[in-house]
């Protein structure tokens, strides 16, 4: 995502002004001297980013929505926190210098209302997207996918080479918010550990939509309404036949190296890791993550003592669902969509993780996923 320019990212529409934001003063939000006639006197004390602080400038207004986001994901980052006490042992917020490192690396992918509804997120610089005017909505372009572009903007609007877009993607019509309800962006579950949480009510699901196809096809039989009472048949996360390849990343390292690995497209199915009534699935599709035992080095840690406690190939939820896939399509002589995974004698069997497609310092942490 290109920058903005400078007087980009300042500029007030006149049209502001005729808003229900736009009618309060200045320093009701932003604070600072209105009586001043010199620049430098009039910013003392200025609040740049007034909803970095929404529970005194936002929730006047807001109470209920600052209330419910104040445990929400998008603000606590829990699930960073919690992954990391999986595998490191330790709560990192317990260490201030530990914590320090966090804020000024990872720390900027948390969010604040004006970063979803008034400018860019602070990741990619910031900077308002329409002159200071407030959106009830936010971009999918300027918000959302400005942080979740490299993996699900990509695979939602099908900007991966060789690749076509999520199914659900309509331009005007049917965007994030189509499936992702705000009660849901704004934490309306609760605070959660991560967003896989069992607790996470507010999770948007295939089947909120889709039950009524539930014995649309043998397919669908076998592998979703039956296995709830056929334990011979395995249940399958949609996804094992309604994606589509999707992006994977190796090591990264903080301290400024990022992802040493290039990232990679592919398509794997393993067991599935976070095994739940709400995910009571027995195979799921798999991402690789890029973490590694030194990936915090840079920190002064050197090794996680508990890496193998998790895996490193992980419950996967691509965006890039069609209802044919190469998993799907029974066209070119193959009669039943069930040779690409039954037919011991196709390539497709590759899709399955196993051992062999790990990294000798992986293996151990994958003992769950990999199917033998």
């Amino acid at each position: 995502m290109p920058p903005l320019e400078a007087w980009e990212k300042v500029y007030v529409k006149e049209t502001f002004l005729t808003t229900t934001h736009g009618q309060l003063s200045c320093i009701s939000c932003h604070g600072g001297n209105e009586k001043s006639t010199s620049k430098e006197d009039a910013h003392v004390d200025i609040v740049a980013n007034p909803s970095e602080y929404d529970d005194i400038y936002c929730a006047g207004c807001h109470a209920g929505t600052v209330s419910m986001f104040a445990s929400g994901l998008h603000r606590t980052q829990e699930g960073y926190y919690t992954i990391f006490e999986e595998r490191a042992g330790f709560d990192l917020r317990d260490h201030e210098d530990l914590q320090m490192e966090f804020d000024k690396e990872c720390g900027k992918c948390h969010t604040t209302c004006g970063q979803c509804h008034v400018s860019r997120p602070a990741s990619v610089e910031g900077g308002f997207i329409d002159g200071h005017l407030f959106r009830k909505t936010p971009s999918m372009t300027n918000n959302c996918t400005a942080c979740h572009g490299s993996r699900v903007g990509n695979e939602y609007l099908g900007e991966n080479a060789g690749f076509r877009p999520d199914v659900h993607w309509q331009p005007n019509a049917k965007r994030c918010e189509f499936c992702h309800s705000s009660q849901q962006m704004h934490g309306g579950a609760g605070p959660l550990t991560m967003r896989y949480d069992t607790n996470n009510s507010a999770a948007v699901q295939c089947e909120d939509c889709h039950e009524n196809v539930k014995s649309a096809n043998d397919y669908h039989i076998r592998h979703w309404e039956r296995p709830q009472s056929d334990s011979n048949l395995s249940h399958l996360q949609c996804q094992v036949c309604h994606s589509q390849d999707y992006k994977n990343c190796n090591a990264c390292h903080t301290g400024g190296d990022g992802i040493t690995g290039s990232s990679y497209m592919t398509y794997k199915i393993g067991r599935n890791p976070l095994k739940s009534a709400k995910r009571p699935y027995d195979y799921v599709v798999v991402r690789h993550v890029p973490i590694i035992q030194d990936t915090f080095a840079s920190w002064g840690i050197d090794n996680l003592a508990n890496f193998d406690n998790l895996p490193t190939w992980k419950l996967a939820t691509p965006h890039n669902i069609r209802r044919w896939t190469a998993r799907t399509d029974t066209t070119g002589g193959v009669t039943r969509c069930s040779e690409k995974c039954h037919d011991r004698g196709t390539s497709e069997l590759n899709t399955y993780l196993r051992e062999s497609d790990l990294e000798q310092y992986e293996i151990q942490a994958n003992q769950s996923v990999i199917i033998p």
